[in-house]
Parts: structure tokens; C-alpha cells; sequence
């Protein structure tokens, strides 16, 4: 078990008895608890008797008391950029957290000294754009886009960087950019109503990055029905439905997430670099800037946004193509794909339960999929491997793009299969030479 779900189904279970837990932590709030203690010093009274203990990604820390049969208090404490690995007492019983990094941290009681600014709860209050109604970004904050795109139901997205005053980003080839603080990345997610007809566009919402006091942290804004201005989400998230309308003339509902804060974290995680888009195989491409059309990688380098020059020709560098462009080879367009809508996870200590690694750098001996049987559910597929060469019908991976609910990948803020996906991994799957035997996947 994980949590409160089965896990890892293939093997057997016991041979203790299963205790539930007291409290469980979807994955779009937590995905690697670090288990605490209970509090009994005396400098923060109001914590006596609670149980302290933290997520190992996401930094968050919560405090929760239990009577021995009931959660009776159960409550958020903090979250930072650290991965909290243990908890200790001294000889007064105060508590100390223990990080990867080797820092040791202390609670401490909030304080405000009426120096922090008000969040803003419009989009028109961030000073990102020129004019919201139009979407017109102001002078500074940059457009781009990217190579391979993650799947959001057919949504069409426009991406903009805004990084502060004199600020540069350290440019990396093939792993995270480093950004500077205060940077904010900006992402427009827009549906058309009646797909094909860009007039029926409907601009949803629009997701700000931002980096604060060395932390990236997601915020979420719904655009209002006159598309005017967009208002701050709650952190939890909510859904939206919305109708539209097919070619033939009927309609259907499409479920839209808008995801809390923690959620945007989970993709946007310490293993993955935090930032996915600006990434310098998804950012070598052409971009049209109002009518000029260059190179991003040596646009930024002109303009001066890299804190050094690029040491060789953008033509130079690795990048990603377009998984839908039926002119790239099919084996690049499944490992741009899959880079650009799994590897974020599925990367070591990335947060994703599959020891599979999907970076497209990865070797294809090293990525742990082709003739692997899965660790964890099999659908009821006969002889089911992760990837089996030349079957789709066997392949993991490809059901659990095609399928909705219980085992959906990608799992966050998708209700809708990306067919054009599914179809080129289909062809991708069955372009590999079928192999004579299933190994397993022992982590």
C-alpha cells in the first residue's frame, strides 16, 4: 500500500497485517513524507502533543494530533525549499529538522512586521501585461515557445518570461536554467469552444512561476466570462465545465483543472530543474518575434539575457522536435513526447513510482521500458510489458496514455486522450523489433 491506495499490485502482500493510515497525502499535495515526532519541548506550546512531519519534495511541514482514534487537529505549518530527511530532539525535547543539504532548521512562530507586500488577486495587479483584456504583455517580459509541448486537452498556450531589472539567466544545454530572483514565468492556456474555428477561442486561465527567496512557487488565475481579467485561485484548485461543440453539430462536456499550488509543483519539481519550458532542448527552435523569426537560444544570447555568450552555434546543441510533425522520424517524436509530458516525473528521484527514466537524452537500454514488465498494475493485459517492442496491445505506457481514470498518464489536469499521441506512439511501439522475452523491473 501507498497511502491509502494499493501499490505495486504484482507482488505479494504481507505477511503482516495492513494498518490504515491515519492520514494520507494525495500526490497532488505531497510524494515523499518524511515521518516526525511528537512535540513536547517547551518553546512553541501550541504544538504539545502534536505530531511533526514533512514532505521530502514538496517542503511542505504539517502538524497533526490523534486521540487514538480520531485526527481531532490536523493542519499545515510551513513549506520551504528544503527536503526535510529527518526530525531530532534535544535534551529539552525541541525539535530539529535535518535537510539534504546538511542545513538543520528550527520552527519558529510567523511574524509580520507589515513589510510583505499584498499578493496580487487580479492578473491586472502583477504588472505582467500592457492590457489584460487584450493580453498584451508589457515592454520586457519576453515571449517563447517550445518544442514539444505538454498535452493540456487541446488547449492552445502562449509563454512569456519577465525577468527583473538587470537580471540574467545561466544557460544550460541540456539540463535547468538558473534563473534570477524574482523571476516570473507566464503561461496562457486558451480552448477552443468549437475545435478548428479560432474565433471560438476562450482564453481559461493564466499560470505565473514565480521564483521567491530562492523558491519556485505556482499560482493560478480564471479568466472572468468577459475576458477581461483573470482572478487568483484558491490554493486548493478547483474544475471547470464547458461545453463544446464538434464539427458534426453535437456538444460535450470537457472538464478543465485548474491546478492549487501545490499541484504546479508536482511537475514542476527539485529533480526536473523546477523550470521545464525554458530548457535548452525544448528552447532551440524558431520563434516569431512580431514579424522577425529567429533562433530563441541566439535571440536571448543577442539581447544579452544569458549572464555568458553561448560557447557554439545554437545548430550545435541538442533539440527536441515537434511530436506531431509527421516529417520527424518517428523515434524522435516519441522521445520529444515523452521528455516534454513524462520525464519531469519519471527522472531519477523525480517523484514518479516506475524505476523508468524517460529524459530523451537517456540511453534506450538505460530508460528501463522496452521488454520490462511494469511494477504495478497490468490492466489485465496477457504478458504486458512497459513498452513491448512491436505490440501495443502488450504496452503499458501506451494504455495509460489512451485510457481515462484509474492509472491516467499523464494523472494531473488531463480529462481528455491526445489521439494524435497515442497514434504516433502506436506507430513508434510497433516500428521496434519485437523482443524474444520479458524481463523484469527490479528497482
Amino acid at each position: 500500500m501507498e497511502g491509502s491506495e494499493p501499490f505495486r499490485l504484482q507482488r505479494t502482500l504481507g505477511p503482516g497485517e495492513v494498518v490504515a493510515p491515519v492520514v494520507a497525502h494525495p500526490h497532488s499535495e505531497a510524494r515523499s513524507v518524511t515521518g516526525g515526532i511528537v512535540y513536547h519541548g517547551a518553546r512553541l506550546p501550541e504544538l504539545d502533543g502534536a505530531y511533526v512531519y514533512a514532505d521530502h519534495e514538496t517542503g511542505k511541514i504539517w502538524g497533526l494530533r490523534y486521540d487514538g482514534q480520531r485526527v481531532t487537529w490536523h493542519e499545515e505549518l510551513d513549506d520551504i525549499s528544503h527536503k526535510i530527511t529527518s526530525f531530532a530532539t534535544d535534551a529539552d525535547d525541541e525539535l530539529y529538522m535535518l535537510a539534504l543539504g546538511g542545513e538543520i532548521f528550527v520552527l519558529d512562530r510567523a511574524t509580520d512586521d507589515g513589510s510583505a507586500a499584498t499578493f496580487p488577486r487580479r492578473l491586472s495587479e502583477t504588472g505582467l501585461f500592457d492590457s489584460v483584456a487584450d493580453h498584451a504583455v508589457a515592454p520586457g517580459v519576453i515571449p517563447y515557445s517550445v518544442n514539444a509541448p505538454l498535452w493540456s486537452d487541446g488547449a492552445v498556450k502562449q509563454r512569456y518570461m519577465a525577468v527583473p531589472g538587470d537580471g540574467q539567466i545561466t544557460f544550460s544545454a541540456g539540463g535547468a536554467w538558473v534563473f534570477p530572483e524574482q523571476t516570473v514565468l507566464v503561461k496562457t492556456f486558451s480552448l477552443e469552444l468549437e475545435p478548428g474555428d479560432p474565433a471560438s477561442r476562450r482564453r481559461l486561465e493564466t499560470r505565473l512561476l514565480t521564483l521567491q527567496e530562492k523558491e519556485w512557487v505556482g499560482y493560478t488565475y480564471l479568466w472572468n466570462d468577459e475576458q477581461t481579467d483573470a482572478e487568483l485561485v484558491d490554493r486548493d484548485g478547483l474544475d471547470r465545465t464547458y461545453t463544446i461543440r464538434t464539427a458534426d453539430g453535437t456538444t460535450r462536456d470537457q472538464t478543465w483543472h485548474f491546478p492549487g499550488r501545490t499541484e504546479c509543483m508536482v511537475c514542476h519539481s527539485r529533480a526536473a530543474g523546477f523550470v521545464l519550458g525554458p530548457h535548452g532542448p525544448q528552447m532551440n527552435r524558431e520563434h516569431d518575434y512580431d514579424g522577425v523569426v529567429d533562433n530563441q537560444l541566439r535571440t536571448l544570447d543577442h539581447i544579452g539575457m544569458f549572464d555568458k555568450p553561448l560557447e557554439s552555434p545554437p545548430e550545435t546543441y541538442a533539440r527536441l522536435v515537434d511530436p506531431y510533425d509527421t516529417a520527424n522520424d518517428v523515434d524522435a517524436r516519441a522521445r520529444s513526447y515523452l521528455q516534454g509530458n513524462c520525464a519531469h516525473c519519471h527522472v531519477m528521484a523525480g517523484g514518479g513510482n516506475s524505476r523508468m527514466i524517460l529524459s530523451h537524452a537517456t540511453a534506450p537500454d538505460e530508460m528501463f521500458i522496452f521488454d520490462v514488465r511494469p511494477q504495478h498494475d497490468r490492466f489485465g493485459i496477457d504478458d504486458a510489458a512497459i513498452v513491448a517492442s512491436g505490440r501495443p496491445d502488450r504496452s503499458v505506457l501506451y494504455h495509460r496514455v489512451t485510457t481515462l481514470g484509474a492509472g491516467r498518464m499523464p494523472p494531473l489536469a488531463s480529462s481528455v486522450v491526445d489521439e494524435r499521441a497515442a497514434a504516433m506512439l502506436a506507430e513508434w511501439i510497433r516500428s521496434r523489433q519485437p523482443a524474444a522475452t520479458t524481463a523484469d523491473n527490479a528497482p
